[in-house]
């Protein structure tokens, strides 16, 4: 099971004088599938919050929404990776604590995402997605299963030992949402493949470019071994799909990296998993 595509949420909002302070640690813990997530409060009450990528802008299930007392208004409009579109109510300025760390809430979604596991899973509260993080470095590894937000000092370190990649970010929903897709070039010209670690599935390749990628439109799992622009190695089992983009990499070649992110900056470096 997949939960590509979902919206997702969680600005941070750090104290004066943050370069000065240590960087912050939220452990990770395995969910349904390749999925990975934190726990956190609210209003008291631990839950669970899916760590997706690929998401974008926050969604929260009803039931979380009516903890916080929001009345959904509006509306927010998103497109999954295969087209199919989401409209969502929204709802806003609504506080979580995650390990003693305020996070703040500036828009989400809402939407029932839960009817979408498998029987005894866990429910979730919410999706947290890369708009969480507006304007922070934050570094993804779920090798170690820790997502840190960066300090100035503890950035430059990291990146010293990383490779930088070209990045674009997407940015939709009305901008609320935000998104990473890397530089992959091709005989024909460049390609850009979204990090997505809300997908279980290695490498989603879309059916426009896979004869330049040597892979078959009519065909299941099939090998791919290219390298990102910047010569980060990209390989894994590849699936060719009808997609709105052109391509997605899953959770399972994420967990060989440690993908770090400057939203305020917008660049990206990547380690390969245990380089910290």
């Amino acid at each position: 099971m997949s939960i590509k595509g979902l919206l997702a949420f969680i600005a941070i909002a750090l104290p004066a004088g943050a370069a000065s302070l240590k960087p912050i640690v939220i452990p990770l813990e395995p969910y349904v599938d390749e999925h990975w997530a934190f726990r956190a409060r609210i209003k008291g009450k631990e839950q669970l919050f899916v760590m997706d990528t690929g998401g974008g802008l926050t969604v929260v299930t009803p039931e979380t929404a009516a903890q916080l007392g929001c009345e959904p208004w509006g509306q927010l409009t998103g497109f999954r990776m295969r087209g199919d579109r989401l409209d969502l109510k929204r709802c806003d300025n609504v506080d979580v604590d995650a390990g003693g760390i305020q996070l703040h809430l500036p828009t989400t979604g809402i939407w029932d995402f839960n009817k979408l596991l498998p029987p005894g899973a866990p429910p979730i509260a919410a999706s947290v997605g890369l708009d969480a993080f507006a304007g922070r470095a934050i570094t993804l590894d779920i090798g170690n299963r820790r997502l840190t937000i960066e300090t100035p000092s503890s950035l430059k370190a990291r990146v010293a030992k990383a490779q930088e990649v070209p990045v674009q970010f997407v940015e939709e929903a009305q901008g609320y949402s935000t998104t990473v897709a890397l530089a992959l070039d091709t005989s024909k010209g460049r390609v850009w493949m979204h990090l997505d670690s809300g997908d279980d599935v290695p490498l989603t390749v879309g059916s426009h470019i896979a004869p330049i990628l040597g892979l078959e439109v009519k065909k299941g799992a099939q090998p791919l071994d290219v390298r990102l622009a910047g010569g980060v190695p990209l390989r894994g089992s590849a699936y060719v799909k009808d997609l709105i983009f052109d391509g997605n990499i899953g959770a399972p070649i994420i967990s060989k990296w440690i993908v770090t992110i400057d939203l305020a900056r917008r660049r990206l470096w990547i380690a390969p998993a245990g380089a910290s």
